[in-house]
């Protein structure tokens, strides 16, 4: 079993995220495989936990020492992504200034983890890019290209307010499709 913290979108920034989602479905048919989580920032990527008990409780502690943040998108992203199992798909997302509250809340992250549970190792610890996925896995990886030519073409600058923390879980941790969710949410 996995988990991850992440940031999530208020209300603006959740349907701007669900917007891109039919959006690229419409330019390139990957399906809404996306949806079964709330627009979010993580904090860091997939990591295996010990118990989900023992991670709901660092979570409420952890909620406790963060602030609101403001994100700024500023890019959008296109990259491949194995969730198809095998098959290359992609993933579509909007790359968010690293700002020091967030670099910051990453490293309070995995220091708190590291002195709680030990080493957690997951993707991307060390290049990490903060982002905001809206559309992965459910199409070969030419309708990714598809859709995001298209979309690239808007303006998607904005700034949105990131008010509340989520705990995601991960039954399985290949993260097929269908075994994760959204387990808890905290105002912070």
């Amino acid at each position: 079993m996995k988990a991850t913290i992440v940031l999530i979108a208020d209300h603006d920034a959740e349907n701007y995220g669900r917007k891109l989602m039919l959006e690229a479905h419409r330019y390139g048919g990957m399906g809404f495989e996306m949806a079964r989580l709330p627009q979010h920032v993580s904090l860091k990527q997939p990591f295996a936990i010990p118990s989900l008990e023992n991670m709901e409780v660092f979570f409420d502690e952890f909620a406790k020492e963060l602030c609101l943040f403001d994100i700024e998108f500023v890019d959008m992203d296109l990259s491949p992504s194995n969730v198809l199992g095998g098959v290359e798909s992609g993933c579509m997302s909007l790359r968010a200034k690293e700002t020091p509250q967030l670099v910051d809340a990453q490293k309070r992250l995995n220091e708190g983890l590291r002195r709680a549970f030990g080493p957690c190792p997951a993707d991307h610890d060390d290049d990490y890019v903060f982002h905001m996925t809206f559309a992965i896995g459910g199409a070969d990886y030419g309708a990714y290209q598809r859709a995001y030519n298209e979309l690239i073409k808007s303006d998607y600058h904005r700034i949105f307010r990131f008010s509340k923390l989520g705990l995601l879980y991960y039954d399985d941790d290949h993260i097929a499709p269908g075994t994760y969710f959204c387990y808890k949410v905290c105002d912070i």
